[in-house]
């Protein structure tokens, strides 16, 4: 145990804190070519598309930052040969339609976590699961088991 990260993992690390922290908090969608590969992959079940490159990841996330205007908070953080992984959690105020459901106003807390593949200095495939379910249930457009 104790393991010393190498070079390339630290370096793979911080570029995925650079991508959460600049690109998806900071809204600099310019860094997109910078830090994704041209054919960058991203497995969500909640966002599936068969569309490559970084263009469609930022059309998804622009929109879902219109309907919830937040930031990603990184918790636990690990770094293996090419991968990256980490726990986060999503917040934000829901002021822009979401999956049907019109601006609440409500704020959300929504729990989630993502692995990165790294290929020659940038992302090339993502695989993440964020709790969508529980923003529904959050906003009041679903209700929770048992209510």
């Amino acid at each position: 145990m104790g393991e010393t990260m190498t070079t390339t993992e630290r370096a793979n690390q911080e570029l995925v804190r650079r991508f959460i922290d600049e690109m998806v908090n900071g809204r600099n969608y310019d860094l997109a070519d910078e830090l994704l590969t041209d054919d960058y992959t991203r497995h969500d079940p909640d966002t599936p598309t068969d569309e490559q490159g970084p263009e469609p990841f930022v059309e998804s996330l622009k929109q879902l930052q219109a309907s919830f205007p937040g930031e990603i908070t990184i918790g636990e953080i690990i770094a293996e040969d090419d991968l990256v992984a980490f726990e986060a959690t999503m917040t934000g105020t829901h002021e822009g339609e979401f999956l049907g459901v019109e601006p609440t106003h409500t704020e959300v807390e929504v729990p989630g976590q993502a692995m990165h593949r790294i290929r020659d200095g940038k992302i090339a495939e993502t695989w993440a699961t964020w709790n969508f379910l529980g923003v529904l249930q959050q906003v009041g457009a679903v209700e929770a088991p048992g209510q």
